[in-house]
């Protein structure tokens, strides 16, 4: 499977990453054939993303999604984020690590990665793929990101294991849920280390945003999904005392000037927040 083809036209039509674009529909229709056709021959196929760079993810069924799903259109343009910023970041934190998608195709880019992911289960998955994939520059750390140092509830969704979290930071979890305690650490504490910092952990983002000193802010870039409106106005008054940046994918990467531009869900995408006056694409 080629994501490289469907990642260099994603960072040279950037204008065009609105969900509503003619060009978002006709890319992420030849993506999703190309992902089915790729795990219906092979149970891990090799994925190339940039020339004489592969990885491979194996099927991993988590509920009502799989594998195959986290090569969604909006997941495989931050990858392609990625590789446009390959001579740019050098220490990445990932948080939300799920299988290690992200963390693998950063570490193959050439960052040293730290990642976390908090439900067990899925961290073995994800300890599996980076040896899989020799990932030696990725530093696993099974626990929950968080404004404290501790213990706190953590509730898996074992219908859509993407959506676990930790207890409280999602209303109306659905389906079987199964919960249980899990290490909890402060992403405050350990931020400076990095300089791209990719946030996606189901409603808990703003505590960890807001954890971080803002002269760290200042110096990190930050990608991430904003999940609901209590989320969003706590995100947005942070960056506005910070006195940084926040791009929309949904504006076609332009700054978000009100609250209201800001989204709610990762079905709005992801938005970008730097120090920085415009997104780099290049």
């Amino acid at each position: 499977m080629n994501l490289s083809p469907y990642m260099d036209e994603l960072t040279s039509n950037t204008n065009s990453h609105n969900k509503e674009s003619q060009f978002y529909a006709d890319i992420e229709k030849r993506l999703l054939q190309e992902v089915k056709v790729a795990y219906s021959k092979a149970s891990a196929p090799q994925i190339s993303i940039d020339q004489g760079i592969e990885l491979s993810i194996p099927f991993f069924d988590m509920g009502s999604v799989n594998t195959t799903h986290l090569f969604g259109l909006d997941e495989v343009m931050i990858l392609a984020f990625y590789k446009a910023n390959k001579n740019r970041y050098k220490k990445v934190l990932d948080l939300g690590a799920n299988v290690g998608l992200h963390s693998i195709a950063l570490n193959k880019l050439g960052m040293d990665v730290t990642c976390f992911e908090a439900d067990p289960q899925t961290f073995s998955q994800l300890e599996s793929n980076l040896k899989l994939n020799q990932a030696t520059s990725v530093h696993p750390i099974n626990a929950a990101a968080g404004s404290y140092d501790g213990f706190a509830e953590f509730t898996r969704v074992c219908g859509n294991l993407t959506g676990s979290h930790l207890s409280g930071a999602k209303p109306n979890p659905y389906g079987k849920l199964e919960r249980f305690d899990v290490t909890v650490v402060n992403i405050g504490s350990i931020a400076a280390n990095f300089d791209l910092i990719k946030i996606d952990i189901e409603g808990q983002e703003a505590d960890v945003l807001t954890s971080i000193s803002i002269s760290d802010a200042q110096r990190i870039d930050f990608m991430l999904e904003v999940n609901g409106d209590d989320n969003a106005e706590i995100i947005f008054d942070y960056v506005k005392q910070a006195k940084v940046n926040i791009f929309a994918q949904h504006l076609a990467w332009q700054k978000v000037e009100t609250l209201d531009q800001l989204p709610r869900s990762y079905k709005d995408g992801s938005v970008f927040i730097s120090s920085k006056s415009t997104v780099p694409w290049s």
